[in-house]
């Protein structure tokens, strides 16, 4: 393959900016282009200080070489540190192209890395989710699938399915050697394959929340007060606050990070009965929208108000959110998830912020690889199916069972790389940056 060559950190000022160039010729290109300070050569996973001689102008910086074996693209690979300015890396760049190297294509240091075994299919979203996390917990359930936790689990299964299907293609060589022999074990082994697949998939609720957080609308009658308690959880004035009734038509979103856990929060228009304004009516419609996509409703009430609004969510988690408790004297009632705050004092909202962030732990947070990709998931569910199927068939022809259980095992193979399709595998790396 062509060597490639690519800027790995993000274009703009800084103090520190990265090239990467890795393939067979990284360190011919390398020679051309950088001087030591001091006589020597080439060390392996040595950090080297010299001169980088660009067309135009030179910097001082200092360059490692990674040799193929101990890459993390399984090729040469030569990275520069040099200062992050951007005329300097674009210069950088351009010497490195000019000496032979191509540009390399989105992920495509990731990519050659997945094709020479060094990491799995799995294993590189991983990566991609490392760069996108928003929160602690994102992150920690991203390097979870970056170092590998799914992979070993579903290598696992796979070796499991495929001693099953390894078995049932000698019986069907050998049917009066080997049908009692491995017949009686089949049910015990698709069962136990089951069992693990919807181990995997009880975890995906949580994933959701640790990849892309607890999104909570704010719901109540109009002027209640909860663009102000908007503003006053995410320590910024992020809606318009007026006395007027109705001055929020449209959503306002904002989010923040609480113990680890990113809070999506929803600001929505004020609900009554009705309204003549159109905008306002489609305001309210917008509210009620929010609401049932949101993971928890936060619904604000007015303590001074002369009567409750009435508003019914269903069987939606709510946290009665008691507004104005600097105002007036009040005791919370004494129900679960039942909160008094203040939008002008700020008292309550920490708390409150808190037993949000909760329900990601509560709920069985941090405990382990979470399912957090809904490639994955999608395969689980397939395989899933196959395996049940194949528990059907196991009455009928052999042959069946077999077609099942390979299903099983090609949609399990998918979320490692093992058996996913070139499309399959180009549309991945599509998503990530160029230079990773």
């Amino acid at each position: 393959m062509n060597t490639i060559a690519a800027i790995s950190s993000p274009i703009g000022m800084g103090g520190i900016g990265i090239v990467r160039v890795s393939g067979s010729e990284a360190l011919r290109i390398a020679d051309a282009i950088f001087n030591f300070a001091h006589e020597g050569d080439w060390q392996p996973l040595k950090m080297t200080f010299g001169t980088f001689v660009a067309e135009s102008f030179k910097d001082k910086g200092y360059a490692v070489y990674f040799p193929a074996k101990q890459a993390y693209t399984g090729e040469d690979t030569v990275e520069f540190y040099l200062h992050g300015g951007i005329r300097i890396m674009q210069g950088a760049l351009e010497a490195a192209l000019a000496h032979g190297a191509v540009l390399a294509g989105k992920g495509e240091f990731t990519k050659r890395a997945f094709l020479a075994g060094r990491i799995s299919l799995a294993d590189a979203e991983g990566v991609m989710d490392m760069i996108s996390a928003e929160s602690a917990a994102a992150v920690r359930a991203a390097y979870s699938l970056m170092d590998g936790a799914l992979t070993k689990r579903i290598n696992a299964l796979l070796d499991g399915i495929g001693g099953l299907i390894a078995g049932l293609e000698a019986t069907l060589d050998y049917p009066e050697e080997m049908e009692d022999e491995i017949l009686p074990s089949l049910p015990d082994g698709i069962n136990s394959a089951l069992a693990d697949i919807d181990a995997m998939l009880a975890t995906a609720k949580q994933g959701k929340i640790a990849k892309y957080g607890i999104t909570c609308a704010l719901v109540g009658a109009a002027n209640v007060g909860k663009s102000s308690l908007l503003n006053a959880m995410l320590g910024q004035n992020r809606a318009i606050v007026a006395d007027v009734a109705g001055t929020t038509r449209d959503t306002v979103e904002g989010s923040v990070e609480v113990d680890g856990v990113k809070i999506n929060l929803i600001d929505t228009a004020g609900l009554r009965d009705q309204t003549s304004d159109g905008i306002e009516s489609e305001g309210m419609r917008r509210a009620r929208q929010a609401a049932e996509s949101a993971d928890v409703i936060l619904h604000v009430i007015d303590r001074g108000a002369d009567a409750p609004d009435g508003l019914e969510f269903g069987t939606k988690k709510v946290f009665s959110v008691y507004n104005k408790c600097d105002v007036f004297g009040f005791a919370i009632p004494r129900i679960m998830y039942a909160f008094a705050v203040s939008k002008k004092t700020g008292e309550g909202v920490p708390e409150l912020l808190r037993a949000i962030a909760s329900l990601y732990r509560t709920d069985g947070g941090d405990s382990g690889e979470l399912m957090t990709n809904e490639r994955h998931i999608s395969a689980l569910y397939r395989a899933k199916t196959a395996l049940k199927s194949a528990t059907l068939s196991l009455d009928g022809t052999i042959d069946l069972t077999l077609v099942d259980l390979r299903e099983a095992y090609d949609a399990l193979g998918e979320i490692t790389g093992k058996t996913a399709k070139e499309d399959v595998v180009d549309s991945i790396f599509d998503r990530f940056c160029v230079g990773k």
